[in-house]
């Protein structure tokens, strides 16, 4: 019987590396607010880290951008993960490519395992700066 992960870490930056020869991980421009000029706008690209815990079989990932009405802008699926080992945290990278953000506000990443959501969400904030505020 599959145990679900739990997520142990999740978090938005400008880039997720790994490493090929020591298969570390590389967090680069850790956020948690977009400021824009202007709205709606898109975000070009953005990166999520998550590393698991806790878990045993076989996954499917899917990841939805949703807004403060729970309303989906976009998702990401197709990642699949086997964990066959419970004492093992897998880690996960995943590159975005232009997230809408409609308005100013509250937004929130889900991150389901075969269909069922996990425990933790990962809020991110968009912000509209008026120009003359920029110095």
């Amino acid at each position: 019987m599959s145990v679900t992960p739990k997520i142990k870490s999740f978090l938005i930056a400008d880039t997720v590396i790994r490493e090929q020869n020591t298969n570390k991980w590389s967090v680069i421009g850790i956020f948690e607010k977009i400021f824009t000029f202007s709205f709606p706008c898109t975000h070009h690209s953005l990166a999520l880290y998550v590393r698991l815990a806790d878990g045993d079989g076989e996954f499917n990932i899917r990841v939805e951008f949703c807004d403060d009405k729970n309303a989906i802008l976009a998702a990401f699926e197709g990642l699949k993960i086997n964990i066959h080992n419970r004492l093992v945290s897998p880690e996960i990278g995943i590159q975005t490519y232009n997230l809408p953000l409609p308005k100013p506000g509250k937004y929130n990443f889900l991150i389901y395992f075969n269909d069922e959501l996990a425990e933790i969400s990962i809020p991110l904030e968009a912000i509209l700066v008026e120009k003359t505020q920029v110095k």
